[in-house]
């Protein structure tokens, strides 16, 4: 399967460049100091604009977690992405600026005629894609490498942060234009893997870099239509090594 690639936050971005410059003069509060929220923070207006972020995407529709998994599709590419994005969308298809994103010939056609004819054959597949994607809203996608050491305290397996850090998205190569991100990500910051024999198992395969995948199974709630992304809440992952067992997993709370 193809694995899709991850976007950065420009926060995180930021922070790293920061680092790089700061090198050791980072300052530290002293030790014992409490920082006290200010609770003016609380009605201005980013704050405010966060919070109905927050309370509209706890309105959006939610996906059934007793789904079989022979009901999910797999994401293999970034056409698949962008036929999602427009089904949950909603809004009129722009079919130049969808067929240059999925034709290579389209989009490099430079004879008018040649390229109107292409269009009008695209707009056909392009039609099937969107109506099958909006009647096929659970989906799955593999992540590879992504777990990181274990956690004694958490008694996890840190997953990759493009599942829970705001503004991190997920895309394919052959189709960019489109991304995947996750609604309620901070629920599996980590894979929690309390029992000692497992976590060992996993923590041997890490160590010694053996092919592990992490399966995202997700249902596609939404679009944000001002970054082209595919806003879906993740159902539960499985962390399976090369084989194909399933080495743990974790359900949506």
């Amino acid at each position: 399967m193809r694995h899709p690639f991850r976007i950065l936050p420009a926060a995180s971005l930021l922070t790293l460049a920061l680092l790089a410059a700061c090198g050791d003069k980072a300052a530290t509060a002293p030790a014992g100091a409490d920082v006290k929220p200010n609770l003016a923070d609380a009605a201005k207006p980013a704050v405010m604009a966060e919070q109905a972020k927050e309370q509209a995407r706890a309105a959006l529709p939610k996906g059934d977690p007793n789904t079989p998994a022979s009901s999910y599709t797999d994401i293999e590419s970034g056409n698949q992405l962008m036929f999602a994005y427009l089904g949950v969308a909603g809004m009129p298809v722009d079919y130049n600026e969808v067929a240059t994103s999925y034709s290579r010939d389209y989009a490099t056609a430079s004879d008018e005629f040649k390229k109107n004819d292409l269009l009008k054959a695209l707009k056909v597949k392009i039609d099937a894609g969107v109506a099958q994607a909006a009647q096929q809203r659970y989906v799955k996608l593999e992540i590879a490498s992504p777990v990181q050491k274990y956690d004694f305290e958490k008694k996890g397996f840190p997953l990759d942060s493009s599942l829970w850090e705001k503004g991190s998205y997920r895309y394919f190569g052959d189709n960019s234009s489109y991304k995947i991100g996750f609604n309620n990500g901070a629920s599996f910051r980590y894979l929690n893997v309390p029992e000692e024999d497992k976590a060992r198992v996993i923590e041997g395969l890490r160590s010694k870099y053996e092919a592990m995948h992490l399966v995202v199974y997700g249902y596609v709630q939404d679009a944000d239509v001002s970054k082209k992304v595919v806003q879906a809440q993740i159902l539960k992952v499985e962390l399976v090594d090369k084989k194909g067992n399933v080495l743990a997993s974790q359900a949506a709370q």
